[in-house]
């Protein structure tokens, strides 16, 4: 890895990719960190330094003396309580609908690709066992190509939760058998459950690089706490939320379901990345209308390599002189004619797996004999 870490001050050289939020059309709403604005803050705060004896006279005043003090029933004051609860633990525990909670899962399947000559790509949809066994396959393809020394890993598709299980079985691909991979640690409980990595058939042991976000849930972020503190892998994107712990649902009333955190995801060594996330080595954002918009379109056949290299619009220069030609002349016969054109809307990008793409070629020309 010492490559990287050298290709990392070459990184600052390269030019930014231009870019611009897309047009797209609404979807359906998917899980996303909550954000505390500054007067929240403000009021959390402020309420942190009053002792018991000062919280129950603010009830008692309230209840007593504020103007609208008989709108304030115990049932209001017990349905402000949970809510204050809720906001306070944050993703720590939430209340939800049978719809909200159906609506969790990755709208996303798996994809893989080759997007240069010496760098494969794979972006996990859905974590369960259909997705193991297309990254196995993934796998086995990618290996019998002696070329592809490098493979990016994208962790960004957003589905919140889900089975712990799978994240061992994945990281069973990128470690060595028989190794103490991640625990859950419960409250009360002195004996955490261990996931170890089981012998697989197919594995890689070349270069990793690792894309996250902000919508990477808790399989993917644990896939990239083990992976970047056992191989000091290249993490790029954003910090992620940090929701690696074991939730349980209970139903409190008519499509209502109370789900809470019961157990916690620890690293080898007992460091915890819960509410901590994942910080990237290079921090990139991503709109993320465009990153769906972009694995929507490669799901449906397009190619990842066109949302890497952008075709700028024909111009005149001096080439185009010396020849005697006008390559700007059709853009400007359809502008004069109302029609639209191939450079009417800015391209989608992928800053994140550009900077990766960008990076890697970077690392290729230092390492290059030339």
């Amino acid at each position: 890895m010492t490559m990287f870490k050298r290709s990392i001050l070459v990184l600052a050289l390269l030019p930014c990719a231009v870019f611009a939020e897309q047009e797209t059309a609404p979807e359906v709403a998917l899980p996303s960190p909550l954000q505390t604005t500054d007067g929240t803050q403000r009021l959390h705060n402020l309420i942190d330094t009053l002792n018991q004896s000062s919280l129950q006279e603010a009830f008692r005043l309230l209840t007593t003396d504020y103007i609208n003090h008989n709108n304030l029933s115990e049932l209001e004051i017990n349905r402000a309580a949970l809510q204050g609860i809720l906001r306070r633990l944050d993703f720590d525990a939430m209340l939800l609908t049978e719809e909200q909670l159906s609506n969790r899962d990755s709208p996303f399947e798996y994809h893989q690709a080759i997007i240069t000559d010496d760098t494969a790509y794979i972006r996990f949809g859905k974590f369960n066992e259909k997705c193991v066994a297309q990254l196995d396959r993934s796998l086995t393809e990618f290996s019998k190509n002696s070329e592809i020394t490098h493979l990016i890993v994208d962790l960004r598709s957003p589905q919140a939760q889900a089975e712990f299980v799978i994240a061992s079985e994945i990281l069973g691909r990128f470690r060595p058998p028989n190794e103490l991979l991640f625990k859950i640690r419960r409250p009360g409980n002195d004996r955490p459950t261990l996931f170890v990595s089981q012998p697989v058939e197919h594995s890689w042991n070349r270069e990793l690089i690792l894309l996250v976000d902000a919508e990477t849930g808790n399989v993917g972020e644990i896939i990239a706490a083990v992976l970047k503190r056992e191989t000091n892998c290249l993490v790029i994107g954003e910090k992620t939320p940090g929701l690696t712990v074991e939730y349980r649902d209970v139903i409190i009333a008519e499509d209502r379901i109370l789900r809470y955190a019961i157990a916690e995801v620890v690293l080898e060594d007992d460091s915890s990345i819960f509410r901590v996330g994942i910080k990237p080595d290079i921090v990139t954002p991503t709109p993320y209308e465009s990153k769906r918009s972009i694995f929507r379109l490669t799901e449906s056949g397009k190619n990842l390599r066109d949302f890497l290299i952008q075709k700028e619009r024909p111009r005149l220069n001096e080439a185009a002189l010396v020849a005697g030609t006008d390559p700007e002349i059709d853009y400007y016969l359809l502008r004069s004619n109302n029609k639209p054109t191939p450079w009417d809307k800015p391209p989608l990008q992928d800053r994140s797996l550009q900077q990766a793409a960008d990076l890697l070629n970077a690392t290729a020309f230092i390492n290059s004999d030339g």
